[in-house]
């Protein structure tokens, strides 16, 4: 409960969110740091609490289809928290990721601190992606 109250904190100052919400995200991170992945089943079973996994995984699905995320202050945020001084070493990268037969072709811009590159803006591409034998 003590991290998830710190992270409460550190959100506070930056996001306008009720707290409801600045715990949830404080919880997600956490769990998001536990489990190492970005799938949400796998994320559920990170979150403590009494809760069912289930719960949790429905929370989540919940929060991401209902929930419009200010991208542009989240990225101000990240460069904030982080202490990520200028010049900024800026990456590019576009992926694919395979949803069933579904294949989602996103492009990314981050900020690269200490080898790590921090993902601040994506959007999706409609250009389908062709595979090479």
């Amino acid at each position: 409960m003590k991290e998830i109250n710190l992270f409460r904190e550190k959100l506070q100052q930056h996001l306008q969110w009720n707290r409801a919400r600045l715990a949830f995200v404080s919880m997600f991170l956490i769990a998001l740091m536990r489990v190492k992945t970005v799938n949400l089943a796998e994320i559920a079973t990170g979150f403590s609490g009494y809760a069912k996994v289930e719960s949790h995984y429905k929370r989540l699905q919940r929060f991401f289809r209902d929930f419009e995320v200010d991208y542009e202050k989240i990225a101000l945020m990240v460069v904030k928290v982080m202490q990520i001084p200028e010049p900024w070493v800026i990456s590019i990268d576009r992926t694919d990721w395979e949803f069933g037969k579904t294949v989602f072709n996103v492009l990314t811009l981050g900020i690269v601190h200490y080898g790590i590159a921090f993902p601040l803006v994506w959007m999706m591409l409609d250009k389908k992606v062709t595979q090479t034998p």
